[in-house]
């Protein structure tokens, strides 16, 4: 009845939710509204319907305009609402709503609650990228943004839901010499549960990249990043923090020389990642090095010993390359040799030739051999096969 004659649906174009209807919970109460997005005619503008189950049947509660010409992407923003009758948490969710803004670099948000059985829009604000988390760790979440404005100035926002409105509750400025946002991850900063985000930044200049680390100090947001005493830049924009050793802990990679090959003058470089976990005081402290083979889809952590005192070389010929670890100097005498088998033979070459199966993905076997070295660097079959992974998708 609502779209008539001239009403199509349309749906978001990014996002988790993409359908032209959705249902979720949102006033906490166990039934599921329904959320339709619907546009006037093929390039009209955007609604957004909200419906509310009633004794069997669903009633509209309300609708917005869309502020822009096209439906980004839809999420939820989870949130604990006091109940008044009762005294308990109800677990409420808020519709948050991106749009893509005619002729503006910026992206518009609209985020919209269902108050007294209405849709209520509680924010209207412009946006470069955004995350939600909860960085007090009240147990509702807080809605994150980093916002390039028309000045080229760059700061970071953090707005909370509190009697029914949702407020700027702090902001902070962001690295000011960047261009983009590459990636944006959210998670914890220390072991005493500190949450944070962390923003990395991309230079289009130098393709270099540097990490923003954003916490809540009681209420009061702050870079981190911006009083560390280690930087978080690194010059090419490769890596994205991550929880690298699996601890529950984001680490900030920073990229390092491996040693020459043969000597100082040797003319390729082979980079190694330090990977970093920093503090709310901004000290810093390494949690493991890796070395990378991104074209080829493989991370190696180096043993501790290893940094600083092992190089490699790498060689490559048709459906085939070796990465060989050794000491500087000493090719001859390997610690390590990684194999990456691309070719249609490359399931019978991995397994063959007394070579350490190392796992596949679709169209690549890895393998290992080790050296037979009396160095004291040497490491066992089991080490070799637990120090390799697959890389993260995102960083190919």
């Amino acid at each position: 009845q609502i779209m008539g004659d001239t009403m199509t649906y349309v749906s978001p174009q990014g996002g988790e939710y993409r359908n032209t209807v959705t249902f979720e919970d949102i006033d906490g109460d166990s039934e599921k509204e329904a959320i339709a997005f619907l546009r006037e005619g093929s390039g009209g503008k955007i609604y957004v319907y909200a419906f509310e189950l009633e004794d069997g049947e669903y009633r509209p509660i309300g609708s917005i305009e869309a502020p822009g010409s096209a439906l980004g992407s839809m999420s939820f923003l989870k949130i604990h609402e006091k109940d008044e009758g009762t005294g308990d948490k109800r677990k409420e969710k808020l519709i948050v709503l991106t749009w893509t803004l005619s002729g503006d670099l910026k992206q518009g948000m609209t985020v919209c609650a269902v108050q007294d059985g209405k849709l209520t829009e509680v924010l209207d604000a412009t946006y470069t990228s955004y995350t939600m988390s909860d960085l007090d760790s009240d147990g509702s979440e807080e809605l994150f943004t980093v916002t390039y404005d028309d000045a080229g100035r760059k700061t970071a926002q953090v707005y909370d839901y509190a009697d029914n409105k949702m407020i700027l509750l702090s902001q902070t400025d962001a690295t000011q010499d960047v261009q983009t946002v590459a990636n944006i991850t959210q998670g914890k900063l220390d072991e005493d549960g500190h949450q944070a985000v962390f923003v990395d930044n991309k230079f289009e200049n130098d393709n270099g990249m540097q990490t923003d680390i954003y916490v809540l100090d009681k209420t009061r947001l702050r870079n981190v990043a911006l009083s560390a005493n280690a930087s978080t830049y690194r010059s090419v924009s490769l890596y994205y923090s991550q929880d690298i050793d699996g601890d529950g802990i984001i680490e900030v990679p920073q990229l390092q020389p491996m040693p020459s090959y043969e000597n100082s003058d040797a003319t390729q470089t082979l980079w190694m990642v330090d990977w970093y976990r920093y503090s709310m005081n901004g000290a810093t402290q390494r949690m493991l090095t890796t070395y990378d083979s991104l074209s080829e889809g493989w991370t190696f952590r180096l043993p501790k010993e290893w940094r600083g005192a092992v190089t490699a070389t790498t060689t490559s010929e048709a459906g085939v390359s070796q990465t060989t670890f050794m000491q500087p100097g000493q090719l001859n005498d390997p610690l390590l040799t990684i194999y990456v088998f691309t070719g249609e033979d490359r399931e019978a070459a991995a397994g063959s030739g007394g070579l350490i199966a190392l796992g596949s993905t679709v169209d690549t076997c890895f393998a290992a051999k080790l050296g037979h070295s009396d160095s004291s660097y040497q490491i066992s079959e089991d080490e070799a096969v637990a120090a390799l992974s697959v890389v993260p998708g995102e960083w190919k």
